[in-house]
């Protein structure tokens, strides 16, 4: 019965190398002594939190929402109406504190939201 190699050997085949000499396969991780290194990533930039679209009932505690006006927090939680066809959601100006409206939507829209960043935990 032919020997097998471990699982995970990955050992490769080179022209005049023998797969059955011992010493002369070469694995995954060494080739002839020769040790593989990872590089190091650069520290990440800080960037603008992305723009994402989401469905209304989607929408999270501290997402921002921006029209021609303002721009708006989500401080409630999203709920429907009309058998699940318009989405709510109670929104704070982040320009006035203390301002607040119920947003609308049909439940199959998207709405562009900024989700909360490195500096900004969301609740």
């Amino acid at each position: 019965m032919p020997r097998l190699a471990p699982r995970g050997a990955g050992i490769l085949s080179l022209p005049g190398l023998h797969k059955s000499a011992p010493s002369q396969r070469i694995t995954r991780n060494s080739c002839r002594g020769a040790t593989l290194g990872w590089m190091a990533k650069s520290p990440p930039e800080k960037k603008a939190p992305p723009e994402v679209r989401v469905h209304p009932m989607d929408l999270k505690l501290g997402d921002r929402l921006a029209d021609e006006r303002s721009e708006w927090q989500v401080i409630g939680r999203p709920y429907t109406t009309a058998g699940g066809k318009t989405a709510h959601v109670r929104v704070e100006s982040m320009k006035q504190p203390g301002v607040t409206e119920i947003r609308s939507w049909g439940a199959h829209e998207l709405v562009s939201v900024k989700r909360g960043g490195a500096g900004e935990p969301t609740r």
